[in-house]
């Protein structure tokens, strides 16, 4: 066989492979190299919508920073802690409150539980009360008696300060094979009423933009005007927010849901009032922004700041309440 028979075929081949490479090479330069181009998922119809893209599908959450400061300049104060009213808390929830108050110089007391003598100590009830300047009322889930009610009243009267925190009606299952399903309720319903107020019957949630803190039931709430309670406060978080409801003229809206905040049940929509006072006594519902895990998101240590300074703010009458409060209705004695 002649040579050119045989570098005729090797020639029609070497051209091919040059028009392909060629053509890849055109390929290239057209749509643009591959170290240039869009990443996989990347401004690509149809594969991957904005939301979906990394830096839109990470949650943030609110800042938690911040530190529980009181005004150390003024008189030491008593702060007594209810455990009488099978109060749903631990204190360990309540330490941060406990270790600010102290570097202020104020003592907080925490009662037996299940204590006697109308459930702040082994004494007398009102005397007790006579000892200290405020009580922190936290979650209670058993009722106050009428002489307890009559006593607190009086000792609001008197210049004591009240701070009553609460959640809304939550559903508890029992341990154990015949486990049973109850019903757990805000247990100082006529506590506050005699100051105007009382807890909303169901919990909030909130699924828009910017008015929940990563979770729907995490709803976020702001000041209602300005006021002591909320000096320096934005918006707070609440996880397990219940909302209240004012059924007197003295008592006044210190803070509210954001809009489009709706009840669990009803779905109703509304800027639900979270916080109130009436003179001495303050109603928040939520005792949630006290845990370590919320207590320094937004501006929660701030507002808990905030809600210790009143407690510790009073002008309590030394004499106040007046008898024993262990029997009638009014807290008093002739």
């Amino acid at each position: 066989m002649r040579a050119s028979e045989i570098l005729k075929p090797l020639g029609v081949f070497a051209v091919v492979i040059a028009v392909i490479l060629a053509g890849t090479a055109l390929v290239g330069i057209l749509g643009g190299s591959g170290s240039a181009g869009p990443a996989d998922g990347e401004e690509i119809e149809g594969q991957s919508p904005g939301q979906f893209a990394p830096e839109n599908v990470l949650a943030t959450s609110a800042p938690e920073d911040g530190e529980i400061s009181l005004d150390s300049g003024g008189e030491s104060k008593r702060v007594l802690v209810d455990s009488g009213h099978s109060n749903r808390y631990s204190r360990s929830d309540l330490a941060p409150l406990v270790e600010a108050m102290a570097r202020a110089g104020h003592e907080v007391d925490f009662t037996p539980s299940g204590a006697t003598g109308g459930g702040f100590g082994e004494s007398s009830y009102n005397a007790t009360l006579r000892q200290y300047d405020a009580v922190l009322i936290v979650q209670p889930t058993a009722s106050f008696s009428d002489a307890e009610i009559g006593g607190l009243k009086a000792y609001a009267d008197g210049g004591g300060r009240i701070a009553v925190l609460a959640e809304p009606p939550q559903l508890s299952v029992g341990s154990g094979l015949s486990a049973q399903i109850s019903e757990i309720r805000f247990g100082a319903q006529d506590l506050v009423g005699e100051f105007g107020l009382r807890m909303g019957t169901e919990g909030l949630y909130n699924i828009e933009d910017g008015g929940n803190d990563n979770n729907y039931e995490s709803i976020l709430a702001s000041p209602d005007g300005s006021s002591a309670l909320t000096e320096g406060v934005s918006n707070v978080t609440f996880d397990s927010a219940g909302y209240v409801v004012r059924t007197g003229d003295g008592a006044q809206v210190r803070m509210r849901a954001l809009p489009g905040t709706r009840t669990l049940e009803r779905r109703q929509a509304g800027q639900y009032p979270v916080a109130a006072q009436n003179d001495n006594l303050v109603l928040v519902a939520d005792t949630s922004f006290l845990k370590s895990s919320e207590l320094y998101d937004l501006d929660n240590e701030q507002f808990a700041a905030n809600l210790l300074e009143f407690l510790v703010s009073g002008d309590k009458d030394d004499d106040v309440p007046q008898g024993s409060g262990q029997s009638g209705g009014s807290g008093q004695s002739p």
